[in-house]
């Protein structure tokens, strides 16, 4: 009987170990036989490691730091189905004046950035800064491909959040996203990239899922409330904009990436919109086996497989087949061939580099501006 008491014991003492180690930040630590007491250990004892080096004891650190520059989105009057309706027990038509988050930017001044879903869903928009001042905003722009809105504040000396490079991140790395949809609290919520691009399509026809529009993809929970909000690397800097898909248990979390934003910013800020360009063809990736049965010394480019009637496209001379290797001096594939076209001046010819019947073959383009 007493051998099996002490057995039970035993495997109490190891189960609370592990409860304990689990609470430690996603660390596993060694301890030493003994350790604690006052009875000598061989000088072999093993010393205390670390499973994961890389992982946060927490993130309280980086939230209080960050905190300065996220702010909650207000309408002029109660709209239905704002962030309140998350809630448990919260109809989905509850009329509330919380609309979402945002966070100040530098573009050569301090500004708001937020949805474009968001600053649509009122005519009149108030920010609630971190110090819970309530002031009026004033739209300044709107990128509705992106998702994205550009709000004027007449504050003095604001501090904005430092802004990152989302082209630099890895599979893996974490992410906290920010929210303070009520202003009354900043809110957090914590994940892992899980993906670095997440095409809506591959499409530069007007009309279709645009493909330029890329994603971050994150396990992180980004509920409506959050989205709009900065979504910071382990640095404290922002790499992307919170963009809410749905409320449902399971769904994947995005973000608009802080590079795409950089590049439209000035724009939304002086002109009030972004101007794009279209080619007007669909690509798809290239793969290995196309790559050997077309001849490529190595999967690369944007393989077109639809070729829009009277667009820049058709008039260039492209056709379904061709694999599109390179814009000008930038060599392209599927995902980057979008976007580079989107960003390229309406009217300017440019030379492009398609891998046909087994060569290279330059076409002279000229990108007309992207009808609505």
């Amino acid at each position: 009987m007493t051998a099996a008491i002490a057995a039970a014991v035993s495997l109490a003492s190891a189960a609370l170990i592990a409860l304990a180690a689990a609470a430690t930040g996603c660390r596993e630590r060694e301890i030493s036989p003994g350790a604690g007491s006052a009875e000598p250990q061989p000088a072999s004892a093993a010393p205390t490691r670390i499973l994961y080096p890389s992982a946060p004891g927490s993130f309280v650190d980086l939230v209080s730091g960050a905190r300065h520059g996220v702010v909650a989105i207000r309408a002029g009057a109660p709209v239905k189905s704002g962030p309140a309706a998350v809630f448990p027990g919260t109809p989905e038509t509850t009329a509330d004046v919380a609309l979402g988050t945002g966070f100040l930017i530098e573009a050569h001044g301090v500004f708001v950035l937020t949805n474009d879903h968001i600053a649509a869903a009122s005519p009149e928009l108030h920010v609630v800064l971190p110090d819970r001042r309530d002031v009026p905003a004033k739209l300044l722009g709107r990128d509705v491909r992106l998702d994205l809105a550009l709000l004027r504040i007449d504050v003095p000396r604001l501090q904005p959040l430092a802004m990152g490079n989302s082209d630099d991140l890895q599979v893996g790395e974490w992410l906290v996203v920010l929210g303070d949809p009520f202003g009354d609290e900043v809110n957090a919520s914590v994940g892992v990239v899980s993906a670095t691009g997440r095409d809506a399509a591959g499409s530069l026809v007007p009309g279709r899922a645009m493909g330029f529009r890329t994603f971050l993809q994150t396990d992180a929970r980004i509920h409506r409330g959050n989205s709009g909000g900065p979504v910071l690397d382990a640095a404290g800097q922002v790499v992307g904009v919170a963009v809410a898909i749905g409320d449902r248990p399971g769904e994947v979390s995005f973000a608009i990436p802080i590079n795409r934003v950089k590049e439209v910013v000035d724009a939304l800020r002086d002109v009030g919109q972004v101007a794009r360009s279209w080619l007007g063809v669909l690509v798809q990736p290239v793969d290995a086996e196309l790559a050997r049965t077309g001849g490529l010394p190595r999967p690369a480019g944007a393989l077109v497989t639809e070729v829009k009637t009277g667009s820049p496209a058709a008039a260039a001379g492209l056709r379904v087949g061709d694999i599109v290797t390179a814009w000008g001096d930038r060599e392209v594939d599927h995902r980057s061939l979008p976007w580079i076209v989107a960003q390229a001046p309406a009217g300017r010819p440019v030379t492009v580099t398609v891998w046909r019947n087994r060569a290279q073959t330059p076409l002279a383009v000229v990108p007309q501006k992207m009808p609505e």
